[in-house]
């Protein structure tokens, strides 16, 4: 009984980041919600590959990034004006949210001159180089990471290898490949930027002014290297409605509340996990295969999600 005590008085949450959370909370059932949350937000984004390539086929890469994020920010604006809080807290939510959506209106560009110019295996491969990243990040900025994370974030890109990139292609990097590496540094720095407002900041203006800042990015290409068509926006209603509502809306707003209560290398490796349900998804509905390689991948990346989340330290209390 005294270990058990001992455990729930240690806190998940790295040293020295302010937490927002009510004392009373147990850490663990906060700590899985977080989890939990992250992982459906894994299943609405993986769906979100689809809705993207079937954009791309009508409208071009800079009008699906303002139009998707536009969208997104007005969703949750009114959220915002209907939640009181300081004019303190309302401003600092705004700041961050302005940083924050230029790095991710800057990310969906490039990664969607990318995805144009690569192949879907390699462009899922390459993004998910962020849960490598972001301890190497942390570690500039004094966060130091545990060493199984390490482990886990590279034996989970292991399993996107055989996932994403099928067997006896030539592994070359391309112009295409170059963005999405460059893509990849910007959703670390996005993702340790949501870690570090998410816990200081309202919530609502955050999140809100994150996708309105965002999509000023994507109209300012918009503006001046593509032309509007009614006909063409009209024809990517769908994908547009989807990736504004639920992968930006719903799914963004979901990550913010599981990074209230997980550390920035945990919630990267669990993002990664899109790869597996991209996988599930291009072999429903693409026809494409989801072979033993593909399986192996999974498991792989099962395997470091799954060993990621069991506390050592808390496991050599209970021996």
């Amino acid at each position: 009984m005294e270990k058990l005590k001992e455990i729930e008085k240690e806190s998940i949450f790295p040293k020295g980041e302010e937490k927002l959370l009510e004392a009373k909370e147990h850490p663990y059932r906060e700590r899985n919600k977080g989890i939990i949350a992250l992982l459906i937000t894994t299943i609405i984004w993986s769906l979100a590959f689809i809705a993207q390539s079937t954009a791309m086929e009508q409208i071009g890469p800079f009008a699906f990034v303002f139009y998707r994020h536009l969208l997104s920010g007005l969703c949750l604006l009114p959220f915002a004006f209907l939640k009181p809080c300081s004019s303190e807290e309302k401003r600092a939510g705004m700041k961050g949210g302005v940083l924050t959506g230029i790095v991710l209106g800057l990310a969906s560009v490039i990664q969607q001159f990318g995805v144009k110019e690569t192949t879907v295996g390699k462009a899922a491969f390459l993004t998910v180089l962020y849960i490598i990243l972001i301890p190497i990040f942390g570690l500039i900025i004094g966060k130091k990471p545990e060493k199984k994370i390490w482990f886990c974030a590279i034996l989970a890109l292991v399993g996107v290898y055989f996932i994403a990139i099928k067997a006896g292609t030539k592994f070359t990097i391309g112009r295409g490949d170059a963005y999405i590496i460059l893509c990849s540094v910007l959703y670390a720095i996005q993702i340790m930027q949501v870690g570090h407002y998410v816990k200081k900041v309202n919530i609502s203006w955050y999140m809100s002014i994150q996708f309105l800042a965002g999509s000023l990015v994507g109209l300012l290409g918009f503006l001046f290297f593509e032309k509007f068509s009614f006909m063409s926006l009209k024809a990517a209603f769908l994908p547009i409605a989807y990736a504004g509502i639920m992968s930006g809306a719903v799914a963004f707003t979901m990550q913010s509340y599981a990074q209230k209560r997980l550390e920035d290398t945990l919630a990267s490796l669990l993002m990664s996990t899109t790869a597996i349900y991209a996988a599930i998804w291009g072999w429903l509905f693409l026809g494409e295969s989801l072979g033993i390689r593909e399986i192996f991948g999974c498991i792989i990346m099962t395997i470091a999600v799954v060993y990621a989340q069991i506390p050592e330290k808390h496991r050599k209390l209970l021996i």
